[in-house]
């Protein structure tokens, strides 16, 4: 009697174990299951698009910029004018002006690379031409000069343009396109916090500058 209840208990303790293992898989294949679902459809979930660009043309050139960039009132001598906010830390907007003055008209590029580096003072009294960085290249067929320069930019201001004021720490980043109608200039400048955050942005529009098609 007393072997058939240990036999009984024996069988009883290898059931149970085989019912916890076998409860253990389950759970464990579920769990692979669900995993796989999960990752299933993870790849089959469409990637989030991203941020809409809008699109800027004037003399047979475009461009696209962000979505961020406010688009200003027409101002005189401008093909456009687009407003930046300031990032955190920043107090001043940053600007990036469009402009474009006929096809024989905007003087020399180099002049005006010049005239660029010549609106922006060096805390040490240093050139600003020797510390501007230049560059050049071809976008989708166009002749295109860079420059990047910080400093204490020159306000100007008035019918001659002079001097009206002093902003320290700006930065600029400019852009003159030899496009088939006449040079088109970009010029963004701001604090440099803020122009530095928008930096991918203008880099992003002046790559996608290209020959307007119909």
């Amino acid at each position: 009697m007393r072997r058939s209840s240990f036999a009984i208990l024996i069988f009883a303790v290898i059931v149970s174990g085989s019912l916890v293992i076998s409860g253990c898989s389950a759970k464990k294949e579920s769990k692979q299951s669900e995993e796989s679902l999960g990752q299933a459809e993870q790849s089959a979930r469409p990637e989030m698009p991203k941020a809409p660009k809008f699109f800027g043309t004037v003399a047979g050139i475009t461009w696209n910029f962000p979505n961020t960039w406010v688009v200003a009132p027409q101002k005189p001598m401008r093909s456009a004018t687009y407003i930046i906010s300031p990032t955190q830390g920043d107090t001043d907007s940053a600007e990036c002006a469009v402009y474009y003055f006929g096809a024989t008209s905007g003087g020399a590029k180099q002049a005006n690379l010049e005239r660029w580096a010549s609106q922006f003072e060096q805390p040490d009294g240093g050139s600003s031409m020797e510390r501007a960085k230049f560059d050049e290249k071809t976008i989708n067929g166009l002749p295109v000069s860079t420059i990047d320069l910080s400093g204490t930019y020159l306000v100007s201001s008035g019918p001659m343009m002079q001097v009206s004021g002093k902003k320290e720490g700006y930065r600029l980043l400019g852009a003159i396109v030899d496009g088939p109608q006449g040079s088109i200039f970009f010029k963004l400048t701001g604090p440099t916090k803020t122009v530095t955050a928008s930096e991918t942005d203008f880099k992003e529009l002046v790559e996608s500058l290209k020959p307007q098609t119909m």
